[in-house]
């Protein structure tokens, strides 16, 4: 008989301390009410879980948990939501030396505030793995500063949270969104798009972007039908994102592709180090140091962007559509710093 209820308390004892754990991981997923954390458990164990005098059970749970392993819990009373601010003895993830200067890189790469890491989630990750350190591992962490960083660029302009959210879900769902947009060229209102979303991409210079194909603009301007366009997220107008029930095809329409082909002065790639910026790229390096370098891009203004950087050790060849965009460039630097291109 006591063997039997030695086995019995044992086994009380497990389930009691399972589902404390289980009250933690809830917790460490989001900050939860009480019927919530109630209603995980009893998911999780069923029976086994909390019984009718709940609030009581969860209430006896937090204080053991503070008691015995030194878990900080609180009240947000404005939201009614339970928030896990220290996990104590049960911080049971360390990491290496090595893993602790990446940890700092993410922290130094991806402060708060700065839009890439905010519509990613990445403070979310980083916030919640520094969480899951012993506290004194949390102390060494916040007083390391990574000697590595990378470079993002400013934050861009400001991106609303809902015009993200509601991008990522039809990229996910494969709809069709429409969208008000004010480009560079939209001088007064901005115009109606209507597009098919594949992907959001943050570049080096800190903008966000919506890689899209675009279908339809009211009213058309100089956008080509059925193009692969990047759309500024900071440009897409907040509360005008609508996404539709037309699902996407099973393969993305091809874009319009175009063959550049430019060459870089000796001075840029002598030491035949130079970068492939676009796709199919092929490098050729000629006997006076300089190359000459073939691609496929779908967007000539793109394309131009990124050739500007060299300034005037670029030359391009091909196709006539870049090279006429290049002598707009020219002449309009040209007016403003007031040259003569003809002398």
């Amino acid at each position: 008989m006591s063997k039997f209820s030695g086995g019995g308390i044992k086994r009380s004892s497990w389930l009691t301390f399972r589902r404390r754990l289980l009250l933690v991981r809830v917790l460490l997923r989001n900050a939860a009410s009480s019927a919530e954390l109630i209603a995980a458990i009893n998911a999780e164990l069923g029976e086994q879980g909390y019984p009718e005098a709940a609030g009581a059970a969860l209430k006896h749970d937090f204080d053991a948990l503070k008691g015995e392993y030194g878990c900080l819990i609180f009240y947000d009373r404005p939201r009614r939501r339970y928030v896990l601010q220290e996990l104590g003895e049960l911080a049971l993830l360390d990491l290496s030396d090595e893993c602790m200067e990446a940890l700092a890189f993410l922290e130094e790469s991806f402060p708060e505030g700065n839009g890439l890491p905010e519509y990613a989630n990445l403070r979310a990750l980083i916030e919640r793995v520094v969480l899951l350190l012993p506290p004194v591992r949390q102390r060494e962490h916040r007083q390391r500063r990574s000697t590595i960083r990378l470079g993002l660029g400013g934050n861009g302009g400001r991106i609303d949270n809902q015009v993200v959210a509601l991008l990522k879900r039809a990229i996910e769902q494969r709809r069709e969104v429409e969208f008000d947009y004010l480009s560079t060229f939209d001088i007064g209102a901005p115009r109606r798009h209507r597009v098919a979303p594949y992907g959001i991409t943050f570049r080096p210079e800190g903008h966000g972007y919506l890689d899209a194909t675009v279908l339809e603009v009211m009213p058309l301007g100089g956008e080509a039908l059925r193009s692969a366009i990047d759309y500024r997220l900071d440009r897409i107008v907040a509360g005008s994102v609508t996404a539709l029930a037309t699902k996407l095809p099973p393969l993305r329409p091809s874009p319009a592709t175009f063959q550049i082909r430019y060459t870089l002065v000796a001075q840029v790639a002598r030491r035949r180090d130079v970068a492939s910026y676009f796709p199919q790229t092929q490098i050729t390096y000629l006997e006076d140091g300089s190359a000459e370098i073939a691609a496929v891009v779908t967007n000539l203004w793109q394309a131009r962007q990124v050739l500007l950087r060299y300034g005037d050790a670029c030359q391009v060849l091909e196709p006539p559509e870049l090279i006429d965009l290049f002598r707009r460039t020219a002449s309009g630097l040209a007016r403003l710093y007031g040259t003569d291109l003809e002398s």
